[in-house]
């Protein structure tokens, strides 16, 4: 079957609906904290959806920071549940500095691809060649705003860093689901690897690998290195319960 569906186009842009691509839409938003129990441990922090998601894919989280106990935050996260029953996410933290206990208040917004029909009487169903819900005009649709698309690396004697070339603003929401532990990324030259959303104080995307063979000589350099990490802004007044 031929690819079908729409195209809206307006001064601000053009958004394209096909039979064949999925469309990630809003699902959730909400507020959890990260906390440490010991200054030399690492942090947690957990949410569970109101509702579980039902997609065969998992959702996609995005983070941004409220209030920090540090200048500094990177983390990795995991989806809890399974495929057709996401039930939630929980991050794992690592920060640097001093005798402070971790605390950072965040705000999440999951994001899945459409699944489910409208309940609305009128509206607007794409399907896919096997009757499968692909968009649904009562989904709010993500807009992306920025990707990461260079990066530069710096080697260090236990960690390497990844600089994006993104600008973060305060308000911006970072897929940290893009990434999650990150082992195979690095060739198993990893112990654990991960994002980091802040830094100084300010906003940043990063990307840390904590290596696992010191000894190893492994140069993963940037050239060719083309993970692209989706930066969004979802204003209160679309997105939201």
């Amino acid at each position: 079957m031929d690819d079908y569906g729409f195209v809206a186009v307006n001064d601000h842009g053009s958004v394209s609906i096909s039979s064949v691509y999925k469309v990630l839409v809003f699902s959730e938003r909400g507020q959890f904290r990260i906390q440490s129990r010991y200054t030399d441990k690492e942090g947690k922090g957990q949410f569970t959806f109101a509702k579980p998601i039902r997609t065969v894919e998992p959702p996609q989280i995005f983070l941004r920071t409220i209030s920090a106990s540090h200048a500094s935050l990177g983390l990795y996260t995991s989806i809890e549940g399974s495929s057709g029953n996401w039930t939630g996410f929980h991050v794992t933290s690592a920060v640097r500095g001093g005798s402070v206990l971790q605390d950072y208040l965040m705000e999440f917004v999951s994001c899945k691809y459409s699944d489910q029909s409208s309940s609305s009487e009128y509206g607007l169903e794409v399907r896919d060649a096997q009757n499968r819900i692909m968009f649904v005009s009562s989904d709010r649709v993500v807009r992306y705003g920025k990707f990461s698309k260079n990066w530069t690396v710096g080697r260090g004697s236990f960690v390497d860093i990844y600089y994006s070339d993104v600008t973060v603003d305060v308000d911006d929401f970072i897929s940290v689901s893009s990434l999650d532990r990150g082992i195979m990324w690095f060739a198993n030259d990893s112990k654990y690897a991960g994002i980091t959303i802040l830094e100084g104080g300010v906003p940043v995307l990063q990307i840390f690998n904590n290596r696992h063979y010191l000894e190893r000589f492994y140069w993963q350099g940037s050239s060719g290195f083309c993970l692209s990490i989706p930066v969004c802004k979802f204003p209160i007044d679309r997105y939201y319960n």
